[in-house]
């Protein structure tokens, strides 16, 4: 009888969520294996095309951030602009320029800038870092057929890729195997929405010779003109000749017999073309109705599904996976109790839901049902193309392990409007330093206190973590000192270092998380619960 394996945390799924989910664990030294059913990525189906802001910055946090851009086959220097036309060859209408976060100037409200990227490319770098990773095992060509658990773990029924079955068993699993797995079933969760009745179909080709005088865009709106009057979308997946399309409201059979006339009514005249794939498919918005069962937690697309529209499926299930990850990192290192995990569907789930909710609203608005009118499609699209303030702007406030305050957890009012605070829940304000780095650069990879530079004369800036005995030198506040040594008797890692003299929000000590989100904040460091941000006691009344 073949003995049954062991692992911390057992991934069922590698695409984005399980990789992301692998990468962050990894972070904090807890070992994981990660099942993937594809021995390797296709790039016939390049879905999610765009890392926003926030991925990105998970990227730099796991050292990759560099390593994926120079992979990106589009530059973003090449081009940060969507553009609206009657075609390829026709008129432009207008351009949202700066779409999807992409810049290539230091821009003071987050640490990376967008990048259009395939998703292939994305799970390839991954893959290759994950292979660097001491305690990754990323397992290709294998699949999770069924899991149990008990009071202490869960043993999954995995077959390999030669069809031999064997187990393991993990502490716990994150169920990343997308909407048509098995770990949703497992957990006993249920989808709860609705599919768009309308059909879809993409395609992607090679066209060497294709070219536009509208200049470089990362997307072209086709809204039709002409003798064709075909709508759609469509986009180059590099710079040698390979395109995507999509083409909306058209049904599997017409897009496979029509293929060629569709490309050549987005482009607006007959073009050479090999075409290379199809993909039809069917705009879904679901969330599924528990994101837990016990040990067992459902990440991204088995968790939630939305449109594409906007970018933010791919990026969402990469925010789910740091969420869950550094949390059971934390419970299996032993600084923090299973409480803390109980906060992961309280976190994630509003901002789930107000994902799909822009999602579908920009579904709304679709290229075949535009006017040609430069006005109405500036109304119409702007909340799909500037997104900052549902990108950055989510809070995790009302989480039982996040401090109580005045401000309530809440859909983002603007979706395009990114206004940073240091609210509680909050992701911390980013701000460059004089040296070019990043204030992110300098968090731990535990909690970190910030301390206002009018109390941290003695603090040695940005130097990362430091004794308690140094943190006591902070003048006039001696709850640093208290606070490091609480946190050095529960075993928390803590990093105290000081916020520079210009950071432009009030002078308070903030504790932050290994996420980057704030846990709490105080005028003095008595009244920062670290305890209660690690699941470790209860939040108090009034607190």
């Amino acid at each position: 009888m073949t003995a049954i394996q062991t692992t911390p945390v057992l991934v069922v799924g590698g695409g984005p969520a399980g990789l992301a989910a692998a990468a962050e664990l990894s972070l904090h030294g807890v070992g994981c294996i990660v099942i993937e059913p594809r021995p390797q990525v296709s790039h016939r189906r390049p879905r999610a095309k765009t890392t926003n802001v926030r991925t990105m910055e998970h990227m730099r946090r796991w050292g990759v951030a560099d390593a994926l851009r120079a992979a990106a086959p589009l530059p973003v220097a090449w081009s940060q602009r969507v553009t609206f036309c009657e075609s390829l060859t026709g008129a432009r209408i207008t351009d949202f320029d700066g779409a999807f976060g992409l810049t290539t100037q230091r821009d003071d409200r987050f640490a990376e800038a967008g990048q259009q990227v395939p998703q292939p490319v994305v799970e390839e770098v991954l893959r290759s870092h994950l292979g660097r990773c001491p305690g990754a095992e990323l397992r290709l060509g294998h699949r999770a057929t069924s899991l149990t658990q008990d009071e202490t773990g869960v043993t999954v029924a995995v077959t390999d890729a030669a069809g031999a079955g064997y187990q393991i068993r993990a502490r716990y699993v994150l169920g990343c195997d997308g909407a048509s797995g098995m770990t949703r079933d497992a957990a006993g969760a249920r989808y709860v929405g609705r599919a768009d009745p309308r059909p879809n179909f993409n395609m992607v080709f090679r066209a060497p010779e294709l070219a536009t005088h509208l200049g470089p865009s990362v997307q072209y709106w086709v809204v039709g003109a002409g003798p064709a009057d075909i709508s759609g979308l469509m986009g180059p997946l590099d710079l040698a000749g390979t395109w995507w399309a999509g083409v909306p409201g058209a049904d599997p059979a017409y897009g496979e017999a029509h293929s060629a006339e569709l490309i050549n009514g987005l482009v607006g005249a007959p073009v050479s073309h090999e075409l290379l794939a199809t993909d039809p498919w069917t705009a879904r918005m679901l969330v599924a109705d528990t994101f837990a069962d016990r040990r067992l937690f459902l990440v991204g697309e088995s968790a939630h599904v939305n449109p594409p529209w906007g970018g933010h499926g791919f990026n969402t299930c990469v925010g789910d996976a740091v969420n869950i990850a550094w949390k059971i990192a934390a419970v299996s290192r032993g600084w923090a109790t299973e409480a803390l995990l109980a906060s992961y569907e309280p976190e994630r789930r509003g901002v789930v839901e107000q994902t799909v909710a822009s999602a579908e609203s920009n579904m709304r608005v679709l290229a075949n049902v535009l006017p040609r009118d430069e006005a109405a499609i500036q109304r119409a699209k702007r909340s799909e193309f500037y997104t900052l303030g549902l990108v950055l702007g989510y809070s995790y406030a009302g989480s039982p392990v996040i401090q109580r305050g005045s401000v309530a957890a809440g859909a983002v009012a603007d979706v395009s409007t990114f206004i940073p605070g240091t609210e509680p829940g909050s992701r911390l304000p980013h701000h460059w330093l004089p040296d070019g780095s990043s204030l992110y650069d300098h968090l731990g990879r535990g909690f970190t206190l910030l301390v206002p530079a009018t109390a941290a004369s003695d603090l040695p800036a940005f130097s990362g973590a430091v004794t308690p005995e140094t943190a006591g030198k902070a003048p006039g506040h001696p709850g640093v000192a208290e606070l490091a040594g609480r946190a050095r008797r529960l075993g928390i890692p803590l990093t105290v270092t000081a916020l520079p003299p210009d950071y432009p929000w009030p002078a308070e000590f903030l504790l932050v998380r290994p996420d980057q989100h704030i846990a709490w904040r105080a005028p003095d460091p008595a009244g920062l619960d670290i305890e209660t941000a690690a699941g470790l006691r209860p939040v108090r009344a009034g607190v």
